[in-house]
């Protein structure tokens, strides 16, 4: 009887406890508070970091890919340029080239003019003397005969006379 005094016993089988029922019932609401108020926004939150992480990650790719492309637009530029500096040394090389063998020419040619001219220079220098040479013997020419006619010497006179004649031609600058 104290054991019915104290209340019903646990042990008996056909006793049903309700705490269990009260505690499963709690557990369900305590899941539903933390799926509607904590689970959801965590889960939001964590959704929201893995697309921001790949964004990111996205975003990262595409500037390598960029990098890497202004890295081969950047080698293909200075390969043009380097290859544009070569044809413009290689032009400038052959023009220069050019330009010293036309000078090289001029040169001749003007140095054959030059040559040409001191040569028609000498020939009408050289004319020029042997026509002065020519005049001057004439004019000798002329004045020994004219000594000779005056003297009308005899063939020794004339010997020293032609004699005298010759140091005075000897004596003049031609």
């Amino acid at each position: 009887m104290a054991s019915a005094a104290a209340g019903p016993t646990t042990n008996s089988p056909l006793h049903f406890d309700y705490t269990y029922f009260v505690q499963l019932l709690s557990f369900l609401l305590l899941v539903w508070i933390l799926k509607k108020f904590a689970w959801t926004p965590i889960m939001n939150m964590m959704e929201k970091r893995r697309q921001g992480i790949e964004n990111n990650l996205a975003q990262a790719e595409q500037e390598r890919k960029e990098a890497e492309r202004i890295r081969l637009e950047y080698q293909q530029e200075m390969r043009q340029a380097r290859q544009q500096a070569q044809e413009i040394i290689e032009k400038a090389t052959k023009s220069s080239e050019l330009r010293a063998e036309e000078i090289i020419l001029e040169a001749r040619k003007e140095t054959e003019k030059l040559k040409q001219s001191a040569l028609a220079d000498i020939g009408r220098e050289r004319d020029r003397a042997i026509a002065d040479v020519k005049a001057q013997v004439a004019d000798m020419s002329v004045a020994v005969a004219e000594k000779i006619i005056r003297h009308k010497l005899d063939i020794t006179g004339q010997e020293a006379l032609i004699e005298q004649f010759i140091q005075e031609v000897g004596d003049r600058p031609c």
